[in-house]
This record gives C-alpha cells, sequence and structure tokens, in this order.
C-alpha cells in the first residue's frame, strides 16, 4: 500500500481515532496494561524502547510516565498522527523522540539498539510475509535480552467463531458511534471497516487490511526469527499479548 492511500494519512481520520481508540477497541487499555506490566525494568531503570507503528504516542506516553529514566521512540508512517504523538510527548523533552517509517521499511538504522520494543493494534496490518519479516528486524535491533512485546488482534481458528468475534466488534462499534463515544465524523472508517472484514469476509486479504492469524501461527513467526522464550501472557476475544525475548 503506498502512503498516497493509506487512511491515517488524513488528519482528521488521525485525530478522531485518537480521540476515540479507547472506545472503538474494548480492550484498548486492558491492552496497554498488560503490555507495561510485561516490561522487565524497575521503575527508576533507564532503558530505551521503541513503539513500533506507535501512532498518536498513547502507549509510550505510558511507558514514559511509568519509568521516568526510560527513553523511548514513536515509529509510524502517518505524519498526522506523528504530529498528534509530538504534541501529547512534549512534556518529556528529549526522552521522546519521533521517526516516520513504515514497518515494511529498512528502519533498524533509524531507530538503532533498543532493549525493548512494543506494538499496540498495528502489526495484525501485514501479510504474512511481512509479518516474519518485521519480527527479524525487531530481534535485530534489540540489544541481548532485550525484550519485544506486542498487543495486537488475532482470530480463532475457526471461521464461524472468527466471524462471530468480528459481528460482535461491529455492533460494539455502531453503538458507540450512534451514542456520540466515536466522533461523527469516524462512521464511514466504521462502514469501511464493517464492509472489508464482515461483507467480504472470506476474501484474500491484502497488506493494510485486518490479515489476523492465529495466536500459535504468531507465536511460531516469533520463534523463527529467534525469540525464545516466546509467550502469549493475556488473550481475550481478539487481543492477545506476547511476550518475546532476544536470549
Amino acid at each position: 500500500m503506498s502512503t498516497t492511500e493509506y487512511r491515517w494519512n488524513q488528519t482528521q481520520a488521525a485525530a478522531d481515532y485518537d480521540t476515540a481508540a479507547p472506545v472503538i477497541h474494548p480492550q484498548y487499555l486492558t491492552v496497554q496494561e498488560e503490555v507495561l506490566a510485561a516490561l522487565p525494568f524497575a521503575a527508576d531503570q533507564p532503558f530505551r524502547l521503541v513503539d513500533v507503528g506507535g501512532g498518536s504516542g498513547r502507549l509510550v506516553e505510558r511507558v514514559l510516565e511509568e519509568f521516568p529514566q526510560a527513553t523511548a521512540m514513536v515509529m509510524d508512517q502517518s505524519e498526522p498522527f506523528l504530529g498528534v504523538a509530538q504534541q501529547r510527548l512534549a512534556r518529556f523533552g528529549t526522552r521522546a523522540s519521533f521517526v516516520k517509517q513504515r514497518l515494511q521499511d529498512d528502519w533498524p538504522a533509524a531507530v538503532g539498539p533498543v532493549d525493548a520494543a512494543v506494538s499496540s493494534s498495528a502489526i495484525h496490518h501485514l501479510e504474512p510475509t511481512e509479518k516474519q519479516q518485521l519480527f527479524a528486524k525487531i530481534f535485530a535491533t534489540l540489544t541481548g535480552g532485550g525484550v519485544f512485546i506486542n498487543g495486537d488482534e488475532h482470530r480463532p481458528a475457526s471461521d464461524a467463531d472468527y466471524l462471530a468475534l468480528l459481528e460482535q466488534w461491529g455492533q460494539h462499534m455502531e453503538a458507540a458511534h450512534a451514542s456520540g463515544a466515536i466522533p461523527e465524523s469516524f462512521g464511514a472508517v466504521i462502514d469501511a471497516w464493517k464492509k472489508r472484514n464482515i461483507a467480504e469476509f472470506g476474501r484474500p486479504r491484502k497488506s493494510g487490511d485486518d490479515c489476523l492469524e492465529t495466536s500459535e501461527t504468531q507465536v511460531g513467526y516469533l520463534r523463527a526469527a529467534g525469540f525464545d522464550p516466546v509467550e502469549v501472557t493475556w488473550s481475550r476475544d481478539l487481543w492477545a499479548v506476547f511476550v518475546a525475548r532476544k536470549p
């Protein structure tokens, strides 16, 4: 997908998503809590972290609040999202940095060595081969003993179960939109999501779509990249948290 086609390159869409993200994703805040809890650092320990596909900087904000000696980078391909992140994280000064890169790009040199990598609801947009390539890049970027924590969407093995969970999520977003909890302008995004994921269920997916895979498949990708151990530390409905360590 080209950057001009990328839906989050629209400023209003990025702003609306940032406002409504904790409502759009039923497990949004819980996933963040689980990611933070999995970071293996003391509160006063210095470390360097990158949020891969970090969007508007919500997760990095919480990292920098809870770990006052940490520094963190938001990496994302969306200029509007990075603009929101820069405003949100301005109070942290040089502890926060930003880089505009696609997950598919050759970004490790721009990021440099890190002790931890995190991601939240981003990597599921990659095709299987792209996921595997990304996990290899993250592994190479981490220092020895580093950790990668991914809070993301996954699918059950059964198509029937998967479709039922998608329909449940769609109903949740429609109800939140009707109540005003999700901005009115986000309606077109919800309609497009329903078309791609429910009306066209079972059709081939391309990069940028919701390319969900089972948690077992993703654990296999992480192990193939060199991570050991790899654990699913939390899972509910379409969301899971993967914790992978670099030996």
